[in-house]
């Protein structure tokens, strides 16, 4: 191990053609290893760090692909780089593998791989694999991918697939090696008298990537290009590295909601114009379309071709109760889904754009920060301290004199009032969205949860007394009580489940949904739930417990009935603390 073997033919006279070899390595495609980084992630190393390979770059981006793939051999421990391996002439064998092996679930660390097939917990980067075939040729002598052996009868593996012997190594580079084949590639220099020949742009994914008079790269795998044309209409393309829906909306202050959109999709058959509705993962919800008569575009097409998805439109700039697109500067939204179906965003994106000259930049979706303090401040009320306030009156008992009254009269009235924060920042910044107010299942249960909370509040203000030593209960009491405890558990569910709501429609609207973040998040946050439901439970199985054992003692006991009854209730924390509280 370690050893850099000069030649193309590794460990002469050891691999012959019709050999079978068996290999276990990181997947790599040619055109990466030749460009000394990712295409998407210029400061890294190909060969040093292949698990950062995202399955995007690899499986998504058709110049990638299409350059065909290597299993690399283990990593040299005297330069660091692991060792060109062996090529794979099998293409779509690797494609097929790899896009089940990967997750189609947007991550904060890689770019989303939208043809993979995976859930949540599959990798989005570093695709390893055990890979089994016959030497079908030893490569062309040079010191480059086109010079290791390559394999046919391909066997795409689990990376766990244990080989019964190692393969035989082939070629290591140094950096040296690395550089040199980079500078090989055609993308910078040219001597002067080929200035006017054509130059191939390998470090973009189509060699004519702008088709009209301007194009916008939203992402690394979405590009926007337009051309103005006479008689006020604009027309638009938009391609996509993938195969899904593709959309981009027009919009007066950076939100969805509120804005127009064209969306076009190969299971809808032509792009159509929607209105954005509302918030939410239900799609007729979310978006609206356009009445026929509304349905003005021409020369609409959408079609998925040799690895991307483009849709291609002209529209009218200004149209009756639609948003207007100006020659000076518009706000739009670029957005595309990992399937053909129309449905949650794989990713979105805002950006301010002037027609006229073509620049743009990023916009970022407003009230970011106010929603999440909207929804941290409801964590801390509904998360944290309406269940405290639910186990002091639990383990009372726990508690001298009024202590535990005390506790759930002071935390409760503080969880009251951050409700009424929480109610009046989801109010304030709807109404500057522009938005309807008290649309979706989310908004009318905060609002349901707010009236409960307060009628809640006053119920325990004007709450019967409680019995004093060696009284027994009034019926207007324990009927009090029945109820306050079911509003308080009501509150409580609901309260768990808003939350969770609020999760999901957060990761809506700020380019989320389905991501890691947002997974992680919920996952933290139910723990925490189930930490919190199971304390109240035990607590109250407990002191539940505790009261039976007690009164069973009272009952033996040869004390007066009133003496019974007291130490009942000191014992149940039932006795008029509150008046003295």
């Amino acid at each position: 191990p370690g050893t850099v073997i000069p030649t193309a033919s590794p460990a002469d006279g050891e691999m012959k053609v019709g050999d079978d070899i068996c290999i276990t390595g990181y997947i790599m495609d040619s055109y990466c290893i030749d460009l000394g980084h990712f295409l998407d992630n210029d400061d890294t190393v190909t060969l040093r760090e292949p698990e950062e390979h995202s399955f995007h770059c690899l499986l998504d981006v058709p110049v990638c692909y299409n350059s065909g793939f290597n299993v690399l051999g283990e990593k040299d421990a005297q330069t660091g780089l692991h060792c060109l391996g062996y090529r794979i002439d099998d293409t779509e064998a690797v494609l097929a593998a790899g896009r089940a092996a990967g997750s189609n679930v947007q991550s904060d660390t890689h770019y989303t791989c939208d043809t993979c097939s995976g859930g949540a917990s599959d990798a989005v980067a570093g695709y390893r694999a055990t890979v089994k075939g016959t030497v079908k040729e030893m490569g062309d002598g040079t010191k480059s991918v086109t010079g290791q052996p390559l394999l046919s009868n391909i066997q795409m593996l689990d990376a766990s697939v244990v080989c019964e012997s190692p393969a035989p190594q082939t070629v290591c580079l140094s950096m040296d090696d690395v550089e040199q084949a980079a500078a090989q590639v055609p993308v910078s220099e040219p001597e002067p008298v080929e200035e006017t020949e054509p130059v191939e742009e390998t470090e973009e994914p189509e060699p004519e990537p702008c088709s009209l008079d301007f194009c916008v790269e939203l992402s690394v795998s979405y590009l926007l290009a337009y051309t103005v044309n006479g008689g006020g209409t604009i027309t638009m393309e938009l391609t996509y590295d993938g195969n899904g829906w593709v959309g981009i909306g027009f919009s007066e202050n950076g939100m969805m909601v509120g804005s127009d959109a064209v969306i076009g999709s190969t299971d809808v058959g032509i792009p159509q114009k929607y209105r954005m509705t509302a918030l939410s993962v239900d799609t007729d919800t979310a978006i609206q379309l356009m009445s026929p008569e509304e349905q003005t575009l021409t020369d609409a097409t959408v079609e998925f071709k040799d690895g991307q998805t483009v849709m291609k439109f002209t529209k009218i700039m200004k149209e009756p109760n639609q948003i207007e697109i100006s020659m000076g500067n518009n706000i739009m939204l670029g957005a595309y889904g990992a399937r053909p179906t129309i449905g949650l965003h794989a990713r979105k994106m805002g950006f301010a754009i002037n027609l006229s000259s073509g620049a743009s930049e990023e916009k970022a979706i407003p009230f970011m920060s106010a929603w999440l303090a909207h929804g941290i401040i409801a964590f801390i009320a509904w998360g944290v301290l309406v269940p405290t306030a639910v186990q002091s009156a639990i383990m009372r008992s726990l508690f001298k004199g009024p202590m535990w009254f005390k506790l759930h009269q002071n935390i409760n009235a503080t969880a009251m009032a951050l409700t009424v924060v929480v109610f009046a920042i989801g109010v304030a910044v709807t109404s500057k969205e522009g938005a309807v107010h008290f649309e979706n299942s989310h908004e009318r249960m905060g609002l349901a949860m707010f009236i409960i909370a307060v009628l809640q509040v006053l119920d325990g203000a004007k709450r019967p007394h409680a019995p004093g030593s060696g009284e027994e209960k009034t019926l207007s009491r324990k009927a009090w009580e029945i109820g306050h405890r079911l509003g308080g558990v009501a509150l409580l569910a609901c309260g768990f489940w808003q939350m969770d709501s609020g999760i999901k429609l957060y990761a809506i609207k700020f380019n989320g949904a389905g991501s890691s973040q947002e997974n992680s998040v919920i996952l933290g946050y139910w723990v925490w739930i189930g930490f919190v439901v199971a304390m109240l439970v035990i607590g109250g199985v407990y002191f539940k417990l505790l009261r039976s054992e007690m009164k069973s003692v009272d009952q033996n006991d040869d004390g007066s009935k009133e003496e019974q009854v007291g130490r009942t209730a000191r014992i149940s924390g039932e006795v008029d603390e509150e008046a003295d509280a």
